[in-house]
């Protein structure tokens, strides 16, 4: 995955706008990022067609490479039979998870996982 925009923010106050309109413009449709979605379910079953919502909780240089953490509120769905009389209506229930990006400054390489949650 390349987010080359937001590099070429780096040490600019353009930088936590960019990341956040990057990842946002990937979408759930993104195959990599809607994997990682669905892995974070936890209220529901699927990740519905919605846009999400992202905003950056910390982010650091290492070495050649940006380390962001990002959170991720978007929907999900409790997916029914889809039969014609299934009185389940196809309501969305928010759903948040927090990833972990690592992106490469030089070529805009980025690799993108799933934060594992805190027990409560």
């Amino acid at each position: 995955m390349k987010l080359t925009r937001c590099v070429q923010a780096w040490n600019s106050p353009a930088f936590n706008a960019a990341l956040i309109d990057e990842i946002q413009a990937l979408g759930t449709r993104h195959p990599q990022l809607q994997r990682l979605l669905q892995a974070g379910l936890v209220q529901t079953n699927a990740v519905a067609d919605d846009p999400i919502s992202v905003y950056l909780l910390s982010c650091q240089k290492q070495d050649h490479c940006i380390h962001a953490r990002v959170g991720v509120f978007y929907a999900g769905i409790i997916s029914g039979c889809s039969c014609a009389d299934d009185p389940s209506p196809a309501d969305t229930i928010t759903e948040h998870c927090e990833l972990l990006v690592e992106l490469d400054i030089a070529t805009g390489d980025a690799r993108i996982s799933l934060c594992e949650r805190e027990e409560q």
